[in-house]
């Protein structure tokens, strides 16, 4: 019988061979998060830019002229009605008073003149006086109560002048620009600051017309676009929709309202805007896609915490959510985060939260 011998330093390195392997097929339980595979409506879209802007930002003008006195200082916050700039009104006052005087003086004529019309009605009965005389100081009368109402005109006209000596701001703003300063004289008419109102924000878009039913459905249905931006993501209604666009862009503007957001006016985002039909898909977070060169999967966690990776199909995209179609159905767990160094087959430990996958604490499994 013929003996094998066997070299005690080839088998140990075979077994330690082996051994590596199937700890590198196996390997130690990995931290995961999951979620599940839900069923539910996706609409395809298009990302459209727009920019943030106010709903009124407007130039205010003089409406008399004269020397700039004073003016609100640039960046300053407004409310509604305060003065904001004030201009000369020494000149106007004077002509108040001359105005006032002309007042007086044909008050002062027509009262004359009715009494004179008093006085002629008894004597023309004890016919002292003819019809003619009579009609003619009916007349001056009449000349009286007219002169009378153009001075009242010219002085109503002379406060309103001083009235608009004082610009006032029309709604509560910011002041963005000032187009005079102070010790200027300007002519009405010229744009002395202008406004915008930081209250009532909104975003302005351009979509295309073949979206307007899906966003005149979103505007009946009161539903929010979602919306991005370098400053964060979030969801806005449709406030306005102008179903009008030009011959070359084929754009219709839409406007969303932005009163939520603390975004500074010009910042530029873009939104969603639906492109088809809605329907009904099996969707997954898009943190579960593993995605790689030559294929895109996603790992399926089994009942027995064993990740299996699944090849799938990747469709159309809303917020968070991208369908998928594959070996997966509504209800398989699939992991969103931990992913990055998982292998098929290898055991998993299912945690509640990021804080949890990250520290490795216990406390945070599921149970």
């Amino acid at each position: 019988m013929k003996r094998v011998f066997i070299n005690p330093l080839s088998l140990l390195c075979t077994l330690i061979l082996l051994t590596n392997t199937v700890g590198a097929q196996q390997g130690p339980p990995a931290n995961v998060n999951v979620a599940k595979i839900i069923k539910t409506t996706i609409s395809p879209v298009s990302w459209v830019s727009g920019t943030v802007v106010a709903h009124n930002n407007s130039k205010i003008a003089a409406e008399v002229s004269g020397r700039l006195t004073s003016l609100v200082e640039l960046g300053a916050k407004v409310k509604r009605n305060q003065v904001i700039a004030q201009i000369d009104d020494r000149r106007l006052k004077l002509q108040r008073l001359e105005e006032q005087a002309n007042v007086e003086n044909a008050q002062a004529q027509l009262t004359f003149e009715q009494s004179e019309v008093r006085r002629k009605k008894s004597l023309i009965n004890k016919k002292l006086v003819s019809q003619t005389e009579l009609d003619e100081t009916l007349s001056k009368k009449s000349i009286a109560q007219g002169n009378l109402s153009a001075a009242k005109a010219r002085l109503a006209q002379i406060e309103q002048n001083l009235e608009y000596t004082q610009l006032k701001a029309p709604f509560d703003g910011i002041i963005a620009q000032r187009q005079s300063n102070e010790g200027e004289f300007v002519d009405s008419g010229n744009a002395i600051v202008r406004i915008v109102e930081t209250a009532n924000l909104e975003a302005s878009i351009f979509a295309p017309l073949t979206a307007y039913q899906y966003l005149k459905q979103n505007l009946i249905q009161d539903k929010a676009l979602s919306i991005r931006s370098p400053l964060g993501k979030g969801a806005a209604k449709i406030k306005t929709l102008i179903p009008v666009a030009d011959s070359r862009s084929h754009l219709m503007e839409v406007r969303l309202d932005m009163t939520t957001f603390d975004w500074p006016i010009g910042l530029n985002i873009t939104a969603a805007v639906a492109v088809g039909e809605s329907k009904e898909v099996l969707a997954i977070p898009r943190d579960a896609l593993v995605l790689r060169r030559n294929s895109t999967t996603v790992f399926k966690i089994d009942d027995k915490n064993t990740a299996q990776q699944i090849d799938v199909t990747v469709g159309m995209g809303e917020g968070d959510l991208v369908e998928v179609t594959g070996q997966v159905s509504e209800g398989d767990r699939i992991v969103i985060r931990g992913a990055e160094r998982l292998r098929a087959g290898q055991a998993v430990n299912i945690k509640n939260n990021n804080q949890s996958l990250i520290s490795g604490n216990n406390a945070g499994n599921e149970q």
